[in-house]
């Protein structure tokens, strides 16, 4: 008989080589055989994160309890579908409330600008990915930054740090840089790139529940003044999808001063904790404890005295075994023997401009950061780089010590769950968008292929726009005599180019014709046979008879824009306009006495 563990690797090595499983899962598995917490299935991540107290989210109160929210909580945007582009989102909700911290029953529900104790600067939960020493492994690196960084112009990417910068939009959003290969990477190794993956206030997706925001305030005004203008994403981790931590590994903010706002007061979080703001903390939800995981002596900080650096992004891959194991070698982690921390440090902390253990580079608060490599190191060898700055093209100028801050740090490879991948391909929604693997013909970070190219109006729910009080419901027409509303709806995208604009007409009486028609404006509901009117304008075009047949229902399109500049309409729509759309149909027996009757009208803002 194969033991079961022997039987389980296997397993596990075969899902590898399939590419269906990925690393990180694996080695959850490698090191737990009996509770498995992995799914070889596409989901979407739950992204968790915190604020910090300067910024307008905190004192707000969350969307499903109603406690205030605080610069400890861990905070989830989770939203069901919503009816149209909802913004701002809603607050976002408490996934881990921050009481198991010293000064939170104090603190609860102070108010935003002021500093109380609670400041959570990084956050893990210890399943990050595990990073492999071979020249085709491949991994995502997510990033957060504050309202002072600038990022650098890159050609092929948009959005993207630079222009959410500019904009004064960065700081409550997240970025994602793509690296390959084997660490450490310093500057010039790779073209710097990164990519916005979640936008701060967001938007939704019409009735997908697809939330690519985190409900946070924008834009944030660079400024040492209090409280900030806006919203700044402190610490960030990706979760596959809700379930209980059962351990967060996390920093506080400790009495380093960010020398960018010199006029700010605040307290030293992790004093009030009995730690120090380079050590790296973990919570158990099982005994309620917080206890020390890794001290700053272990990670290389401290040298120049007590307190003098401060923890601000951090990945965490826990081997299993109590406590914390530093690595003797580079990627010794892929072993179980060690744990693998990631981190940087803030602005203002004393090992920035010291030569870094493993590239000799002056270290810079945009850097990633690893432990001193080997033992007998504590309080003189600083970290190393891991991952230089200018890879995830942050603005930097090693000569002074400065660049971007990293605030918030996660990790993820092929095979982990994306965060926004609305088309279920693996891969993160704007990345498909920046590979020209999807088209974004309206330039709203979705996808065309999963939204519908425009939107329902002229529905039959009010009694005064029904001829004779034959209402339906949302987004269709008035009652026919098939007992339901008639529907026009739009698939495809809205680009000219492609023509790929499908109309479908549905749920009306069988083998009977209706006539789709468009105009270049709109008009009170205006009773036709059994049904209202709404499309109108300088003129109106009659585009395609259709035939209901058995299912009650036919397509126009794809080709709606050569259609329309043909005989006898010769109608030229152009990149930028709207156009309206609606059917009249057959509705011989119909409610009101008449033959005829009209679904809802559908608008498309065409596109490029």
């Amino acid at each position: 008989m194969v033991p079961k563990a022997s039987y389980l690797q296997s397993a596990m090595m075969t899902l590898l080589a399939s590419g269906t499983l990925s690393r990180s899962c694996a080695r959850l598995l490698s090191l737990a055989f009996g509770t498995l917490f992995c799914s070889t299935a596409w989901t979407q991540s739950e992204a968790v994160f915190s604020v910090d107290w300067q910024g307008q989210t905190v004192g707000q109160l969350d969307g499903t309890t109603n406690s205030p929210i605080t610069d400890g909580d861990l905070l989830v945007q989770q939203l069901g579908p919503l009816p149209g582009n909802l913004v701002p989102l809603p607050p976002p909700q408490i996934r881990v409330s921050a009481d198991f911290l010293q000064a939170y029953a104090l603190c609860a529900g102070h108010l935003p600008g002021v500093s109380c104790g609670l400041e959570v600067d990084a956050v893990s939960f210890g399943n990050d990915a595990l990073l492999m020493n071979t020249v085709a492994y491949q991994f995502g690196l997510y990033f957060s930054v504050d309202e002072f960084a600038q990022g650098i112009p890159l050609s092929t990417f948009s959005p993207y740090l630079f222009s959410e910068a500019s904009a004064l939009e960065a700081a409550a959003d997240i970025f994602r840089t793509n690296l390959q290969g084997i660490g450490p990477f310093g500057p010039g190794g790779t073209v710097p790139n990164n990519l916005q993956v979640i936008d701060g206030n967001g938007r939704t997706l019409t009735g997908s529940g697809f939330t690519p925001g985190l409900g946070l305030e924008e834009p944030n005004i660079p400024s040492p003044l209090q409280p900030d203008s806006g919203s700044n994403l402190d610490a960030f981790d990706l979760t596959p999808g809700p379930q209980p931590q059962v351990r967060v590994f996390f920093s506080l903010q400790g009495s380093v001063s960010d020398p960018l706002e010199p006029t700010t007061s605040f307290f030293d979080s992790a004093s009030l904790q009995g730690a120090k703001g380079g050590d790296i903390l973990v919570y158990s939800a099982q005994t309620g404890n917080v206890t020390i995981f890794a001290t700053a002596d272990q990670l290389g900080l401290d040298n120049f005295g007590i307190g003098t650096d401060d923890v601000d992004a951090l990945v965490v891959v826990e081997n299993g075994i109590p406590g914390y194991q530093p690595p003797s070698a580079l990627y010794d982690w892929t072993t179980g023997v060690s744990d693998l921390i990631l981190f940087s440090v803030r602005r203002g902390s004393s090992v920035i401009s010291t030569p870094d253990s493993l590239q000799g580079l002056p270290i810079v608060p945009g850097d990633v950061l690893i432990p001193p490599i080997g033992a007998g190191f504590l309080g003189s060898t600083p970290p190393g780089v891991f991952v230089a700055a200018e890879n995830m093209g942050l603005n930097t100028n090693r000569g002074l010590g400065l660049s971007d801050e990293l605030d918030a740090l996660d990790i993820t490879e092929p095979g982990d769950d994306p965060i926004n991948d609305c088309n279920h391909n693996g891969i993160e929604d704007s990345q498909d968008i920046a590979d020209n693997t999807s088209q974004d013909n309206d330039a709203n970070g979705i996808p065309d292929e999963c939204e519908a190219p425009g939107a329902s109006f002229c529905d039959c729910v009010n009694s005064f726009d029904a001829p004779c009080g034959n209402t339906s419901v949302a987004e269709e027409g008035c009652l026919n005599s098939a007992g339901t509303g008639g529907k026009l709806e739009g698939s495809g995208t809205s680009s000219i180019a492609t023509q790929s604009l499908v109309l479908t007409s549905s749920q009306l009486p069988l083998s009977n014709f209706g006539l789709v028609f468009t105009g270049n404006g709109t008009v009170s509901p205006t009773f036709v046979g059994n049904g209202s009117r709404c499309v109108g304008g300088t003129a109106l075009y009659r585009l395609h008879v259709g035939f209901t047949g058995a299912t009650g229902s036919f397509d126009y399109g794809p080709g709606i824009i050569s259609d329309a500049n043909t005989f006898p309409n010769f109608l030229t729509i152009l990149s930028g306009e709207t156009w309206y759309f609606q059917t009249w149909y057959r509705d011989h027996g119909g409610p009101c006495g008449a033959d005829s009757n009209m679904t809802n009208a559908w608008s498309v803002t065409f596109t490029p």
